[in-house]
């Protein structure tokens, strides 16, 4: 069975599936290897603890040498974001196992059990072992930190600034929907990348880097979008207030609200949108009907009535402008409809798609609003992350500890609704430089100074200084960066590892 275990570990290893830290996998096959004197009075006893220990560690270093995240955290996360339903976890454990691998593991254990008498794997497996920091070593080592902190440096120094509108002539209000779960990469999983939704977007962003794979960091980052791409951790501090996006517009004389379509009030997230990112509290959700259920079985609120719930409170104010943020999760994973039983046994991109034809013909009837109102209107349509919709050699379907570029690249669009705009434009720009959220900031800031209504339209200069934004994204424990061509990954074991294209993607 020890065999076994480290066959298997290094043939995952090979396959690029795990990682393998050379010397604590050296130093634990020596600890199993060391015997127990047999003339000591308890080494019976002294053995079966050797076990129960060697058991416990092959666990812990199975998972440290995976490309999960730290064991603790994972437990800490999960108290965090809400214990997931038992459909959920069945229906995640149906996606997580890869059959053909399970296979040829399977070969690996049949193989160590023919031979358990008659060969001795253990020089197989040292030698194995040792080539481990050999092949380690084709790739040469990159200075990724100081690539970082050039990165951040340069960053730190970036901010939109924002000018009053000189008259009112061309106010517009700005709806910002930041969608949950909903990549370029979950897109072309369905074939769905030029979906007719996507048409109607004045400018549309392919190269857009949403930085974090998770929801709270990815919200604060939207609401801090006047400044550079910051740390994780300073996203939790007490930015300069020009970096807040609501707070600007405040200032420019924005009437400003926020919504979000779940029962977010339970966990931090509404918390972590009010303190750090200066938000509005969230409308009130009291008869909205729920649409949804959740991977925890919380509810989720009919987005599109949520939507004309703002609109109603917009149309009896007073105010010349008004911008809304709304966080919309219909589109996340283990959510399910309100009615349907046993919705796990579904195929999951079947249910997927259905969602994202709810979401697009929601959207598609609040803008047809929007337009018969006679006001302008900037939207911008900005995910927070994908959903991870199929697994990669280090990843499984359905995890996002990662950032991966498949997770953090997303659709960006800015439409614009008004005079001199029809709803479906006859032209759209496309951005294909890599860009992130001050591209964002940059737009509103050029369109307040400079409104593309009316006789105007968009300034060729204006869409020439989108700025770009370096691929650098992050969560709590992970990093994953692009320097040149290729990607490298930072994660427990506290070191630079370079991710083959096939494992990225």
């Amino acid at each position: 069975m020890w065999s076994f275990y480290f066959l298997g570990k290094l043939y995952l290893y090979f396959r690029g599936f795990i990682h393998f830290n050379f010397l604590l996998n050296l130093l634990f096959l020596v600890f199993i290897l060391l015997p127990v004197p047999e003339k000591i009075s308890f080494s019976r006893q002294v053995r079966t603890a050797k076990t129960f220990i060697s058991v416990i560690v092959a666990v812990l270093l199975l998972w440290y040498d995976s490309w999960l995240p730290p064991f603790l955290y994972s437990i800490r996360s999960l108290v965090q974001v809400g214990i997931p339903s038992k459909e959920y976890v069945v229906r995640f454990l149906m996606d997580f196992v890869n059959p053909l691998e399970l296979l040829v593991l399977l070969g690996i254990l049949v193989f160590c059990f023919l031979i358990r008498n008659r060969v001795r794997l253990t020089p197989v497996i040292v030698i194995l072992i040792l080539i481990v920091p050999l092949l380690e070593l084709r790739h040469p080592k990159e200075d990724m930190e100081g690539y970082l902190d050039s990165f951040y440096q340069a960053e730190s120094k970036r901010v939109i600034h924002f000018e009053k509108p000189k008259t009112a002539d061309s106010a517009f209000d700005i709806v910002i929907l930041h969608v949950c779960s909903i990549a370029w990469d979950d897109l072309k999983e369905m074939v769905q990348e030029k979906d007719r939704f996507f048409r109607q977007f004045d400018i549309l962003f392919t190269n857009f880097n949403s930085a974090t794979s998770y929801s709270d960091p990815s919200a604060i980052r939207v609401l801090l979008s006047n400044c550079g791409q910051k740390k994780y951790g300073a996203l939790y501090q007490n930015p300069p207030k020009e970096c807040y996006l609501l707070e600007t517009l405040r200032e420019q004389g924005y009437e400003t609200f926020s919504a979000v379509d779940n029962d977010a009030s339970t966990t931090t997230f509404v918390e972590h949108i009010i303190t750090f990112g200066m938000a509005d509290s969230p409308i009130e959700l009291k008869g909205i009907p729920v649409m949804q259920y959740n991977y925890d079985n919380t509810p989720i609120y009919d987005d599109l009535a949520i939507l004309e719930k703002w609109w109603d409170i917009r149309q009896k104010s007073k105010s010349e402008r008004a911008a809304i943020y709304f966080n919309i999760t219909t589109l996340h994973g283990g959510a399910h409809w309100a009615n349907e039983k046993d919705w796990w046994r579904r195929v999951e991109t079947i249910r997927y798609k259905e969602f994202i034809q709810n979401l697009f013909t929601n959207l598609e009837i609040f803008f047809n609003n929007l337009s018969a109102s006679g006001r302008n209107f900037v939207v911008v349509f900005v995910p927070e992350h994908g959903r991870a919709s199929h697994d990669t050699m280090i990843q499984a379907k359905g995890l996002r500890d990662i950032p991966l570029p498949s997770i953090t690249l997303v659709p960006v669009g800015i439409k614009l609704i008004g005079k001199g705009h029809p709803l479906m434009p006859v032209q759209h720009e496309t951005i294909s430089k890599p860009t992130s959220y001050l591209a964002i900031s940059y737009l509103l800031s050029s369109f307040l100074k400079d409104p593309p209504f009316g006789s105007r339209s968009l300034q060729p200069s204006v869409l020439a200084d989108i700025p770009e934004t370096g691929f650098v994204s992050e969560n709590e424990e992970t990093q994953v960066v692009q320097k040149g061509s290729d990607y490298y990954f930072y994660g427990k074991d506290k070191k630079w590892i370079r991710i083959s294209p096939s494992s990225s993607k």
